[in-house]
């Protein structure tokens, strides 16, 4: 996407960019928040005294916290990519705006300023 945008490629109305930013910043919140609940699950019972029950608990801990590529690890992950999500809209937003008040300043020197 961030291609797109340098080649001018990818076209929004004004205002959605920024809103998408928005999103992207409110869905890192609601990832981090369940990466905060995921710690809580290193540690999980409920599946008897048998050594299996402790292996298989055990087992799901990991996946959750510390195992090889965990939950932690593949939430981390995705909060990076909407970041970065996040930080390709408002540059979109930015690049529109600049655009616009270019245009606008053009039209300006040209002639009667535009109402605004």
């Amino acid at each position: 996407m961030g291609a797109a945008i340098d080649g001018g490629n990818l076209y929004l109305e004004r205002g959605a960019a920024q809103r998408c930013a928005q999103r992207c910043a409110e869905f890192v919140g609601d990832l981090q928040d369940i990466q905060l609940k995921a710690k809580g699950l290193e540690r999980i019972d409920g599946f008897g005294d048998l050594q299996s029950g402790a292996t298989l608990a055990a087992k799901f801990g990991k996946k959750a916290v510390g195992g090889e590529y965990s939950m932690l690890q593949a939430l981390d992950d995705h909060i990076k990519v909407v970041q970065e999500m996040q930080q390709t809209f408002e540059k979109i937003e930015m690049m529109y705006v600049a655009s616009e008040e270019r245009g606008i300043a053009g039209i300006d020197s040209a002639g009667a300023p535009l109402d605004r």
